[in-house]
């Protein structure tokens, strides 16, 4: 039996979800931030050609999150997955 690799996708992606839990690094250390817990928020990361991804924007609006996708991917690999399904 031969397996084929699954390609990586390698654009912009827009996820969503009820945050469980968030933390904040900087200077001064890592600590908790209670704003966000329980609230859906949609993510939109950037996945690059080695399956890296990076976290370029979050909130509560989707229309808004398929506008920052789309504006990421004119640089990023031009391709957009929503994996919401348009949820909320």
């Amino acid at each position: 039996m031969v397996l084929l690799p699954f390609p990586n996708f390698t654009g912009v992606e827009i996820n969503g979800g009820v945050v469980q839990s968030e933390t904040v690094t900087d200077a001064r250390g890592t600590r908790p931030v209670l704003i966000n817990v329980g609230r859906f928020l949609y993510y939109v990361d950037v996945i690059e050609d080695d399956g890296t991804r990076i976290s370029m924007w979050d909130g509560t609006d989707h229309a808004e999150a398929v506008r920052q996708a789309n504006l990421l991917a004119l640089d990023f690999g031009g391709k957009v997955r929503d994996r919401t399904g348009g949820a909320r």
